[in-house]
């Protein structure tokens, strides 16, 4: 996949059918959600079916209607700042741009509450390589996953904190695979020099090859990163927040949700707080003063 959970979410959320419960009118909620999210590598036909189950379910339980527009950045920030939607989604990059209109509260998986996930730059045991410094003019590998949007910024900084120039001069050739066995395995077969991958995705290799955790060294790591951000409109209602929380967090207790979860890579959403995002957000602080310095410069 290709986009983050919170963009999978907000597709499964869409066109709620206009049932309600009862007699009683369905409750309109509006989502904002940039364009950046909208996944490319889902199966079309499973994403689908997971959405029309998990939306009738939704609008049975609960008669909420979800009124979704996909917007450019620079439109989703429009509608934000003029209160037209009751929730965003964005990327982490592009959080900054609304985060004086975001609430507290916010919806992730059980990784993100945990603080996120890293990334790791490895190379293989074999190659002799023990820094980061070692890997001037070798090849890189870099996996090109929504949850990898923050790997460049933090390769940067991390390049640049050591005085070793911009990240496409350092490395001999940068190449970028969606496939997360077609980044690894290269640097297992000693094709390549160094990749980069989240945490996450690496264990989950590992699992399925204990030899690759065996054979390939981390010689950088990341703090833990939230790469995708969804929250509610710090001026929405205590009320409607909790509605729309509510039906949000109830994805995983039908049968139709349970499977969304599971099509889309989590076991179960949880409600959090804007405190998980203090790394991230403090990456990206740090990043823009790096920008700022280098510009000075020239």
């Amino acid at each position: 996949m290709t986009r983050r959970l919170a963009a999978r979410i907000c597709l499964l959320l869409a066109a709620v059918p206009l049932g309600t419960r009862g007699a009683e009118a369905p409750v309109h909620f509006r989502l904002g959600m940039s364009e950046n999210m909208i996944s490319t590598d889902v199966n079309e036909g499973d994403a689908k079916l997971a959405m029309e189950a998990w939306r009738a379910a939704v609008a049975k339980q609960s008669g909420i209607v979800v009124d979704l527009d996909i917007l450019p950045i620079a439109k989703l920030v429009r509608a934000v700042q003029q209160r037209q939607v009751d929730a965003f989604t964005t990327t982490a990059v592009e959080f900054p741009e609304v985060e004086n209109y975001a609430s507290h509260y916010l919806v992730m998986d059980e990784a993100s509450a945990k603080g996120g996930d890293e990334y790791l730059l490895l190379v293989h045991d074999d190659s002799g390589i023990r820094s980061v410094g070692e890997l001037r003019h070798k090849t890189l590998n870099v996996f090109d996953h929504p949850k990898m949007c923050l790997a460049s910024i933090w390769l940067e900084s991390l390049l640049s904190s050591s005085n070793s120039g911009a990240t496409p001069d350092f490395f001999g050739r940068i190449t970028t695979q969606t496939k997360l066995s077609r980044v690894v395995l290269p640097v297992y077969f000693r094709q390549t020099d160094a990749c980069l991958v989240t945490r996450r995705g690496f264990g989950t290799m590992c699992e399925l090859n204990p030899q690759l955790g065996r054979k390939l060294r981390v010689v950088a790591s990341s703090p833990k990163l939230i790469s995708s951000v969804m929250t509610f409109h710090k001026d929405l209602p205590a009320d409607r927040r909790q509605t729309m929380q509510t039906a949000i967090l109830s994805l995983s207790k039908t049968a139709a949700g349970q499977q969304a979860l599971i099509l889309f890579e989590t076991s179960q959403l949880i409600a959090g707080d804007s405190s998980v995002l203090r790394n991230t957000l403090d990456l990206l602080k740090a990043h823009d003063q790096l920008r700022l310095k280098a510009a000075s410069r020239k």
